[in-house]
């Protein structure tokens, strides 16, 4: 399969837009990111939205803000994943022939619901246990077999911190240097992960114009794979419906093989860090290392942005927020970014040339983007 080119991203603030109409946030996003690659909406041939808790309809609203064209509008909902899953849509529009240009675009309210958003009914206890419960009890385990203490999710975390901090976007930006011993002494929300190692909400837009030919600064689109939950003896069924750590595995090794890159070609990262120590964990899963290098990358700074795996350069959902449908196109456009060398100080020095986008989403999906810099 041929790359298609993402030649245009756009994001609004993640932080609290009270006042502002879910729809808008998904126009301002999509409407900066057609001005990003130099493109009209009337040339927009197909568009996919993401949302999780917006009403029904919300993808149609936001289309009709843009202009009433008659382009085909799908709307996806697929938790923290909806993102890529749109952007994988969009990507295969364009790989089918169908169309020359698709927008994917996320829009989340967060913060406060939507008017007509839906939020699933509790139904027994286990709908009233959040996600920092199951990362918790992974955490322990892989902190267990590897040796160490908490002091690994709080050093990654504090580098989200302080990552946030030069980006203008992120929800969480903070006016000192944050230290892992500052992120340790955090309220404690489920042992080991303080307050400060778990994701702040957000509101927010975040939208990727995906074209068949090439446009000053665009990025290849290499591979998108999606997945559903695999089968695994050790992952338990019951509870809170979260993947487990081992399909970012497979959903990685699958997109590594279409794009035809090893994890050793990848200089630089952004993953689905609901808490840290789903970044940790996610890091081996992906292949680019053993938990017990992952352990010493995270330790030795390996994750800077200087580091052998820069990883979450714009605070990952802990510190740039969590959106949840514009969560993960909120993470491919700043690998766009770090591929175009336009990151500014926070950008990878060096020959950066792959990267990749990971994200996992509540119910089980799964989804991995590899992405090319275009004279690489």
């Amino acid at each position: 399969m041929s790359a298609v080119w993402i030649s245009g991203i756009g994001m609004t603030p993640f932080a609290k837009h009270g006042d502002v109409p879910l729809h808008e946030l998904g126009r301002r996003a999509a409407e900066a990111a057609l001005a990003d690659a130099g493109l009209t909406y009337d040339l927009v041939g197909e568009v996919f939205g993401s949302t999780m808790l917006g009403p029904p309809q919300s993808a149609l609203r936001v289309a009709h803000s843009l202009g009433y064209t008659g382009v085909p509008v799908t709307g996806i909902e697929s938790a923290s994943a909806g993102g890529l899953v749109a952007l994988r849509h969009a990507a295969r529009a364009v790989w089918s022939g169908d169309v020359e240009v698709a927008l994917a675009v996320g829009y989340e309210k967060m913060t406060a619901l939507e008017p007509g958003g839906v939020v699933p009914a509790v139904r027994d206890v286990w709908d009233r246990v959040p996600p920092q419960g199951v990362y918790a009890i992974a955490g322990n385990r892989f902190l267990h077999d590897a040796g160490v203490g908490p002091e690994v999710f709080a050093t990654a975390a504090a580098k989200s911190w302080n990552a946030a901090s030069r980006y203008e976007l992120a929800a969480r930006r903070v006016d000192h240097e944050v230290t892992a011993e500052e992120v340790l002494a955090a309220r404690m929300v489920c042992t080991p992960l303080t307050r400060m190692m778990c994701h702040a909400n957000a509101d927010g837009g975040a939208a990727i114009v995906v074209t068949r030919d090439p446009r000053p600064g665009s990025v290849a689109l290499l591979s998108i794979e999606q997945t559903s939950i695999v089968a695994d003896p050790l992952w338990p069924r019951v509870g809170p419906t979260i993947g487990p750590f081992s399909q970012t595995a497979h959903t990685a090794a699958r997109a590594y093989q279409k794009a035809g890159v090893e994890p050793s070609d990848v200089g630089v990262v952004s993953l689905h860090d609901l808490c840290t120590s789903e970044e940790v964990i996610t890091l081996v899963e992906l292949g680019l290392g053993s938990p017990e290098e992952v352990v010493r990358l995270v330790l030795d700074g390996g994750l800077e942005r200087q580091g052998r795996v820069p990883t979450n350069l714009d605070g990952g959902c802990i510190a740039r927020g969590h959106p949840s449908g514009a969560t993960a196109l909120g993470q491919a456009a700043d690998i766009v970014r770090q591929l175009r060398g336009s990151a500014g100080d926070r950008q990878v020095p060096g020959d950066v040339h792959t990267g990749v986008v990971q994200t996992m989403g509540g119910g089980g999906s799964a989804a991995v983007a590899v992405l090319r810099r275009q004279d690489a």
